[in-house]
């Protein structure tokens, strides 16, 4: 075997970095089962844990090693790359919100993290939806030729559509499996009716909309720059004939 047989490829920096949280989440996985199982024993408590906040751990774990992979899959299916900066983002963002959040406590050791959480979630989906439209939208083969602030809606839509979508999750984990992810439930037993338990819920979903809100316009304001700098004489001859 030749020299060009052995040549290995090195892995891009967000693929040793995704692999490393998926690591994490395997190994948090674990925890929540074992958590579980040693639950059940009344006079047993696994740092101080009930095995509803087990179950939450375990099941979130799933979920984020199944959204882990879903960048690659969206690249594979739409022959599309996305910039390794986005893949960094969202893969930080998962272990901010399962590692750091659920399994370290970060939600009930930081009064704000869930809002904080869910800001930045509009900001990375908004940004998301961006290099995805913007993708699409350079493709000689589709060649849509939208307009600036078409790309901006659709990046905003498809921020609030899945953050709408993650309540839609919750709501049903906290039906299916009583998990107490909408806060409905305080920490001392009480449950919370009316008013006051939509709080978190809308809490939630604004925070989501100014952060997806915010990228759009900082994209929407980039695009006519990027124009106005690809194309001057374009911008120059408009201001002539005014």
């Amino acid at each position: 075997m030749g020299a060009k047989g052995l040549k290995m490829v090195k892995p891009r920096a967000h693929e040793v970095i995704s692999g490393i949280i998926l690591i994490l989440l395997v190994i948090s996985f674990v925890y929540g089962i074992v958590g579980i199982v040693l639950s059940g024993n009344a006079s047993f408590s696994l740092h101080n844990r009930s095995q509803r906040e087990f179950v939450k751990i375990t099941l979130q774990c799933i979920l984020g090693i199944a959204v882990l992979f879903l960048p690659s899959a969206l690249e594979r299916k739409l022959k599309m790359s996305f910039p390794g900066a986005m893949h960094v983002i969202f893969v930080f963002f998962i272990y901010a919100a399962i590692i750091l959040g659920q399994v370290r406590g970060y939600y009930q050791k930081f009064f704000h993290w869930d809002t904080l959480l869910h800001t930045f979630s509009g900001i990375m989906l908004s940004a998301f939806g961006f290099c995805i439209i913007d993708i699409i939208n350079k493709s000689p083969k589709i060649n849509l030729g939208l307009s600036d602030w078409f790309m901006a809606f659709f990046s905003f839509c498809f921020a609030i559509m899945l953050d709408t979508i993650w309540e839609i999750i919750e709501f049903a984990m906290d039906v299916f499996f009583d998990l107490n992810m909408q806060q409905y439930n305080l920490p001392d037993g009480t449950v919370l009716i009316g008013h006051p338990a939509l709080v978190d819920t809308m809490k939630d979903l604004i925070v989501d909309v100014l952060g997806a809100l915010c990228i759009s316009i900082f994209g929407y304001l980039l695009l006519k720059n990027r124009k106005q700098s690809t194309y001057p004489e374009a911008s120059h001859g408009k201001s002539l004939k005014s």
